[in-house]
């Protein structure tokens, strides 16, 4: 006949390694779960390598445009500036 402490203590580590194989199975869901989040989420930020641009691409090709048009912008404005300086010293 086995000591009924070591049974009690048999039974506490089966509820233990159950209990951390549940954990276990857990965890690698999660992980598995997150790898699949961040490939999307890298898919959307840098695009997919293929042609599809990603939103960093994107804006950063929107901000390249606006320096552009604010170049312009600038250039008609000191122009146009210039324009109106010398009309107002022909006037005078």
């Amino acid at each position: 006949m086995t000591d009924p402490s070591l049974e009690s203590i048999a039974r506490a580590q089966d509820r233990t390694i159950l209990i951390v194989e549940q954990l276990s199975t857990k965890v690698s869901e999660r992980i598995e779960h997150t790898d699949a989040w961040r490939e999307r989420t890298d898919l959307i930020l840098m695009g997919d390598g293929n042609g599809r641009k990603g939103h960093n691409v994107r804006l950063d090709r929107l901000e390249q445009k606006i320096a552009a048009q604010m170049w312009v912008i600038r250039a008609l404005g000191g122009g146009l500036i210039a324009l109106l300086l010398k009309t107002l010293a022909d006037v005078l």
